[in-house]
């Protein structure tokens, strides 16, 4: 079972989790969308994991770009959890996007719309965008701004020592506010990037709320 604590997940959704969490192992023996050495308990990890993205509950009927979805995460947790937000899932590789096309038809997710290309060449306009570790965040927020209309923002899920990063997207663009809230019990950050303004929001580096492990 998926769980965690700042998000009540309904049944139906605990449901498609599972599902989906199934159909990724399938698919990997042939498509390899993770390494093929991901073990069954790895796969739920893997979208435990995404399931941080909810602590920013995102406001009904807006758009979100996952870039780099690979085999749809964070992209299907996403469209899951919130049925009213429209998730487009990019990925330059056709195998993956139709992986994750055939997710979306098993899973039954209408707001779930995989597009085949690269992240510079996609038009649709959209509010947020989130991304897990697929690229620098200079990259993500290049793309990011491409793409966006005013007043979103950039979460991403990262690991590691990422001054060098934030240092580089700040050098190349000053007026950007990064803010790193640490994933507990696991070693990566929910890493938000939005433009600085007089109404910014004050910057909080309290630790998310836990994750629970799921139950197997």
């Amino acid at each position: 079972m998926f769980h965690v604590k700042h998000f009540q997940i309904q049944s139906g959704q605990q449901e498609k989790l599972r599902i989906y969490a199934e159909l990724l192992q399938k698919y990997n023996r042939s498509l390899n969308l993770l390494s093929r050495r991901t073990t069954a308990e790895g796969f739920v990890d893997h979208i435990q994991e995404c399931l941080a993205f909810t602590a920013y509950p995102f406001p009904e009927e807006v758009s979100i770009a996952d870039w780099g979805t690979g085999g749809g995460l964070p992209a299907i947790p996403l469209a899951i959890m919130f049925p009213n937000v429209e998730v487009y899932a990019i990925d330059a590789i056709q195998k993956k996007i139709l992986a994750v096309k055939a997710f979306k038809r098993e899973l039954d997710l209408p707001n779930l719309h995989p597009w085949h290309g690269r992240a510079e060449q996609f038009a649709q306009a959209i509010k947020y965008s989130v991304s897990r570790a697929t690229s620098s965040l200079s990259t993500l927020w290049k793309w990011h701004t491409h793409a966006a209309t005013p007043g979103g923002a950039l979460y991403c899920l990262k690991g590691g020592n990422l001054s060098a990063e934030q240092k580089a997207l700040h050098s190349a663009d000053p007026a950007v506010q990064i803010t790193l809230m640490p994933v507990s019990q696991t070693s990566r950050f929910l890493v938000r990037v939005k433009l600085s303004s007089p109404l910014a929001d004050k910057v909080q580096n309290e630790p998310l709320p836990p994750l629970e492990s799921p139950v197997r």
